[in-house]
């Protein structure tokens, strides 16, 4: 290949690549069925979302979904453990929505139970943009869902 044929090359190269293809324009993400509920309370929180109280519902397909008094968005997210583990660790990315100014964050919560369906968690996160959000902690129950929700 010479240099004077480079253009059309990277032009083919990309006519015919995945990101050239059109997308659908309609939401393809659909949850799962609902794998746990759990209900949190902050005790330290994150000034810019003062909500103490969260529901955060986990779906089978790795979707997730947190309401509160001020937030309602969806992610996805990926469990380490268990939900029935003593200790286990669960990193969420949420994805664009007006909670987080149409951008994405990322977010890790550490829970420890106390009893089978109640404990404390620890929670550390960051902007889209590498900042860190303070530590925020609290408490939380949680069920399945019975029956199985969609």
């Amino acid at each position: 290949m010479t240099f004077s044929s480079l253009p059309l090359t990277l032009a083919l190269m990309q006519a015919t690549s995945p990101s050239a293809v059109s997308l659908p324009t309609a939401d393809p993400l659909q949850p799962g069925h609902a794998i746990a509920i759990h209900q949190l309370h902050y005790r330290k929180l994150y000034e810019e979302k003062p909500f103490p109280d969260a529901r955060l519902v986990h779906y089978d397909n790795g979707m997730y979904r947190i309401t509160s008094e001020g937030e309602d968005h969806w992610g996805v997210y990926v469990l380490q453990g268990a939900f029935d583990d003593q200790t286990f660790t669960v990193r969420y990315i949420s994805l664009p929505s007006p909670d987080w100014g149409h951008r994405t964050a990322f977010h890790q919560l550490t829970f420890v139970q106390d009893s089978g369906t109640a404990g404390f968690f620890i929670q550390d996160a960051i902007t889209d943009k590498g900042e860190a959000i303070p530590q925020q902690n609290g408490t939380y129950t949680w069920r399945l869902p019975h029956p199985p929700q969609p």
